[in-house]
This record gives C-alpha cells, structure tokens and sequence, in this order.
C-alpha cells in the first residue's frame, strides 16, 4: 500500500536548478552502478545550467517537478524529437521522457505516476502524437512501471561492445 503524501507538481524554473542537480545526480548513479561500461563518474554539476536553461526555454522541451513541504523531490525531462526524415515513416509527433526520477525516500507514494501525467497531458498540448520512454534492461521495476501506464515495447535495442 502506497504512503499518501500531498505535493504539486509544475514546471520547474532556473531557481530550481541547484535542487535538481541531485535529483539528477541520483538516477545517474543508478545507471552508473548498473552499467559501469555505459556510465561513469564526471565531475559536477550533474547537469550544465546552460543545459537546463535551454530545456526551460525551448517550446520543444520542458522540466516537470514534484514538490512536497520538503522541497523537490523527483523530475521528469520531456524533449520533442525530431521529425523523422525517411519517406516510408507515418508522420508522428514524438515527446520523449528522457528523464524521470523520484527520490528514493519518496517512491511508492505515486509521485513517479503524477509525473508521468502532467508529462502526458505537456505532450497532448502540443500536438504529440506518441510519447516515447527508453528504459535500460537492468530497470525492471522502471519497465513496469511504464507498462502499468499504459506504456508498450515498441522495439528491442540490441548491443555489442566491439
């Protein structure tokens, strides 16, 4: 049973951005400790301001946050992808949740799930015809929780390391 807690989520702002950065720093060591051959260590902060800034001011992009009494407590970057240029492909608008992540203290009291509303109604107010998540092989709990959604394998990417 989940532990009910009140917060709000919105649009973040540059105010937020030193909040944001351990959010960041979190689920990139997650990655790094489940993929060390994919994600190492790099010296802060865990994202660039001028990188944030230009998610926040791009129309194509944007930083959800969840905020409790707390403070900021999981965020979810949304990005539109580029149109795709082969003739034989339908024509689709495609959000992409390139981030989400909830601190670890707060999972389990649907905060991730909130997220990831406000980011599908962000994409159905810009015309999104499909939103789209990659979600590493090690991150099955993620997998469900997208799957629990509404969220369905699309493709399989498959690597070597060469």
């Amino acid at each position: 049973m989940s532990r009910a807690v009140s917060f709000r989520v919105r649009a973040a702002s540059m105010g937020d951005y030193d909040v944001l950065c351990p959010l960041f720093d979190e689920l990139d060591a997650f990655h790094r400790q489940a993929r060390p051959e994919m994600f190492q260590p790099f010296a802060p902060p865990a994202r660039g301001r001028e990188q944030v800034a230009r998610w926040l001011a791009d129309a194509g992009s944007t930083v959800l946050v969840a905020e409790t009494d707390a403070g900021l407590v999981g965020l979810a970057v949304l990005l539109t992808r580029p149109a795709t240029l082969f003739a034989g492909s339908v024509p689709r608008k495609v959000i992409e949740i390139d981030n989400l992540v909830v601190r670890a203290d707060q999972r389990g009291r649907r905060i991730g799930r909130r997220l990831l509303s406000e980011a599908m109604a962000w994409a159905r107010q810009r015309g999104a015809t499909h939103v789209e998540v990659t979600v590493h092989d090690f991150n099955q709990d993620a997998e469900h929780f997208y799957k629990a959604f509404g969220f369905a394998r699309s493709m399989n990417r498959l690597m070597l390391v060469a």
